[in-house]
């Protein structure tokens, strides 16, 4: 692999990551209700062929800013789509009043807002690793050119320089994603 190319694949892995943990913060509980929190929601349903998303099967839509409507499209799955609703890891009960499905976000308390920021902390500190990772085998792509005809030691070190620089704005993106999700969290 040559320089350009270990600093594309290395650019495009980091972007990646951090794409990676803006779906992770979207699916994170603030003290607002919010539709993406049942983007990892599926639901069995055998008519259909089985495990589908919760969006492919019901409209969700949000009322107020502490309420989750889910209407089926399809009111024979409505069993189904509590059962998913219940076994999902919001920690909500489903209200289904045979036609619609209410789900109430209450408000979190501090203990809880704690925890989920702590837990944000956790999986950011994941994504540092996983740019480190990334930076670590951009840099041994980029050593592997060494003596290689028309690469100087100049361009190593320019191509080390790139590298580094990547991680550092990509390690920002990071924390400012973190510091805007932990000032929801806490927001009351």
């Amino acid at each position: 692999m040559d320089i350009d190319e270990a600093l594309l694949d290395g650019e495009d892995r980091m972007i990646k990551t951090i794409a990676d943990y803006e779906h992770f913060l979207k699916g994170v509980r603030t003290g607002e209700a919010s539709i993406e929190l049942l983007d990892s929601v599926h639901v069995d349903i055998p008519s259909y062929g089985g495990v589908v998303s919760l969006k492919s099967v019901a409209l969700v839509t949000k009322q107020g800013s502490q309420m989750l409507i889910v209407k089926p499209f399809d009111p024979n799955t409505l069993k189904e789509i509590e059962k998913a609703l219940q076994a999902s890891d919001l920690g909500i009960t489903p209200n289904n009043d045979g036609k619609i499905i209410r789900l109430a976000f209450p408000p979190m308390s501090e203990e809880r807002r704690t925890q989920t920021v702590k837990m944000i902390k956790e999986r950011l500190e994941q994504h540092k690793v996983a740019l480190r990772n990334i930076r670590k085998d951009a840099m041994k792509h980029v050593d592997g050119n060494k003596g290689a005809a028309g690469v100087s030691e100049d361009a190593l070190k320019q191509a080390k320089d790139d590298v580094q620089e990547l991680t550092k704005q990509y390690e920002t993106q990071l924390d400012e994603l973190f510091e805007k999700k932990s000032k929801e969290v806490m927001t009351v």
